[in-house]
């Protein structure tokens, strides 16, 4: 089975500018997720898709190849990621003759994610005969929301002692994984029977505040030590 990796990194970041190439234990963002991907024994070509001439420069830097620029009307705050991909899979697909079997989503603002975890998710995915997987973590956490009547729980049951729940799971956005052929049919990431590759919380951490930026430096650079 061969897997594309693909890191889909734009320019603009509003909740913190210029995110993806901020550096992080010594080196831009985007560039642990990079070599990730590269270093992942199942992904057989790590691709980048951005619009911006700096990302592109870090991502070749760290391994990775962008064989194109992302058009500006996927790089918008409103674009979604499926149009994305979907341009990252035809463009190579019309420009280099290459087709891959399924698709390997890393997301750059997920950098504690490792070679490891993509290459154990690939063999989950195949293991489970799955047409998707998606990289989630545990979380116990109550939920609520608010309605006219006032605040209510979402997931508890009181018949059962939190100990008692069956597991429930977060998306973390590290990771996802998709029948290539079967995306392009339904535009769906989690198209199909969709499996789960559990990571812990710190590996799934998901970069959306400046705290998390700070987190994952600090994290990063003990590892490092």
């Amino acid at each position: 089975m061969s897997v594309l990796g693909l890191v889909p990194c734009r320019g603009g970041s509003k909740g913190i500018p210029r995110k993806n190439v901020r550096e992080v234990a010594g080196e831009p963002l985007l560039a642990h997720t990079v070599r990730a991907s590269c270093d992942a024994e199942r992904v057989d070509r790590t691709v980048v898709s951005t619009d911006d001439a700096e990302i592109k420069e870090a991502a070749l830097e760290a391994g990775a190849d962008v064989p194109f620029d992302r058009p500006a009307e996927l790089a918008t705050d409103e674009a979604l990621i499926e149009p994305v991909i979907e341009h990252a899979v035809e463009w190579l697909r019309e420009h280099e003759g290459e087709t891959y079997d399924t698709i390997a989503l890393l997301q750059a603002t997920a950098p504690l994610r490792t070679a490891e975890h993509v290459d154990e998710a690939v063999a989950t995915y195949e293991a489970e005969d799955a047409d998707s997987l998606v990289a989630v973590s545990e979380g116990d956490s109550y939920r609520w929301r608010e309605t006219p009547d006032g605040a209510e729980i979402v997931n508890y049951d009181s018949r059962k002692r939190r100990q008692e729940k069956e597991p429930e799971y977060v998306e973390s956005g590290a990771l996802y994984l998709v029948d290539t052929d079967l995306f392009l049919e339904t535009g769906d990431l989690q198209a199909g029977k969709t499996a789960l590759s559990v990571l812990d919380r710190v590996s799934a951490l998901d970069i959306d505040e400046p705290f998390e930026l700070w987190m994952a430096d600090e994290i990063l650079s003990e590892w490092r030590t």
